[in-house]
């Protein structure tokens, strides 16, 4: 049954998992998905990456970009075809990325992003010198979007989902 995620869920989502995709579209509406590591942090997603490339050119190109960010939670066989699917959670982040050219908030960045995967482990932190070498980018999230497709049994009450309403 599919449903559309709570902006609860949608962001929960985000926080939890581990790699998203980037769409960008350059200049001659060419487009490019890139999957990436990325944490959520102060209601924007980040990621840091190499200071030029392909990526970087198609943000200075068009700095609108939709984030992709999914979960398999099973597949459902059925001797029919037309009755198997996949339970999923997902979400599309719309939004502008920019650039993040502040050392300090670079730092910031990056030890939440190193947080993120360290899952508890202890890490040097980065400094705002060592961050000032990094290119790291922001996306500012103008809309949400999430939905999953859940088991048929599911009351929909739970704080996971909630039925479309339309």
């Amino acid at each position: 049954m599919q449903k559309q995620l709570s902006r609860e869920a949608a962001i929960h989502l985000l926080e939890t998992e581990h790699v998203g995709h980037l769409a960008t579209c350059n200049s001659d509406h060419s487009p490019y998905i890139t999957p990436l590591n990325y944490v959520y942090f102060q209601n924007n997603i980040y990621f840091h990456c190499a200071p030029q490339g392909r990526k970087l050119d198609y943000l200075r190109a068009n700095p609108q970009v939709c984030f992709a960010v999914n979960r398999v939670d099973k597949i459902v066989f059925q001797p029919t075809a037309c009755n198997c699917a996949t339970r999923y959670h997902s979400v599309l982040a719309f939004g502008k990325a920019r650039v993040v050219p502040d050392a300090q908030q670079k730092a910031l960045v990056l030890n939440a992003l190193t947080a993120k995967y360290a899952a508890g482990r202890n890490f040097e932190p980065v400094t705002a010198e060592a961050a000032a070498a990094c290119c790291v980018v922001e996306i500012s999230i103008d809309r949400l979007e999430g939905k999953c497709n859940v088991d048929p049994e599911e009351d929909g009450i739970s704080t996971i989902c909630q039925f479309t309403t339309q």
